[in-house]
Formats: C-alpha cells, sequence, structure tokens
C-alpha cells in the first residue's frame, strides 16, 4: 500500500459527525445514442445534480460489454439523498425519450471511504 493511500473506516464516512447516504442507481440505456447520453450526462446531469442540496460526489459509471449503467451519488442526509431521488424521477419522461430506462435507486448509509 502506498503511503499517500488514505482509508478510513466511518471516520470519513462521517461529514460534521453525522452519517452520508448514497444513492445507488441502475440505468439500461440505448447503445446508439451513447454520444448523446455522455453530452447530457456532461451538459445536464452532472451541473443539475451538484446543484441539488446536500450533494457531496458523485460517480457515472458505463458498463461496455452491456448496455448498463449505474451512478453513486453521495449526499449530507438520508433526506437529502431521497430528494435527489424526486429530482430524478420528475425527469424520468425525458430521459425515457432519450433510451434511457430507469431500473432501480437504492438509498445506502455510507460506512466507509477509501481515497488514494
Amino acid at each position: 500500500m502506498s503511503t499517500n493511500t488514505r482509508i478510513d473506516a466511518g471516520a470519513n464516512a462521517k461529514q460534521g459527525g453525522k452519517s452520508m447516504y448514497g444513492v445507488v442507481a441502475e440505468f439500461t440505456m440505448d447503445r446508439a445514442r451513447d454520444e448523446e447520453h455522455r453530452r447530457a450526462l456532461q451538459e445536464e446531469v452532472i451541473p443539475t445534480t451538484r446543484q441539488v442540496p446536500g450533494f457531496v460526489s458523485g460517480y457515472w459509471m458505463n458498463d461496455p460489454t452491456e448496455p448498463k449503467s449505474y451512478v453513486l451519488t453521495v449526499w449530507g442526509t438520508e433526506e437529502q439523498a431521497r430528494a435527489f431521488i424526486r429530482v430524478v424521477e420528475e425527469r424520468r419522461p425525458r430521459g425515457e425519450q432519450a433510451g434511457v430506462g430507469y431500473d432501480s435507486f437504492t438509498v445506502v448509509e455510507v460506512i466507509g471511504e477509501a481515497h488514494r
């Protein structure tokens, strides 16, 4: 393990002494529209997500072998995580028209984190 690698279970999973919460989401993507999806992600989705109160961090991931994408966002409170899901659900009709299937959303407590 490198000396600049930090692994803290619990201590860094809290913000101001309170637990943070994540939203784990799974989407089915129309791969014929990948370029359009990536542009929308950079120009609309990420900037909108950053503006939602309580946003801490986010990761958008793509499975190159399947028509699946996964998103992990971290929020200051469970209520903020649930509010984010409502924001995403409001955009569902637009996403579905763009070839995005909304498969699942799960709110989870962050219990540890690691950064390099």
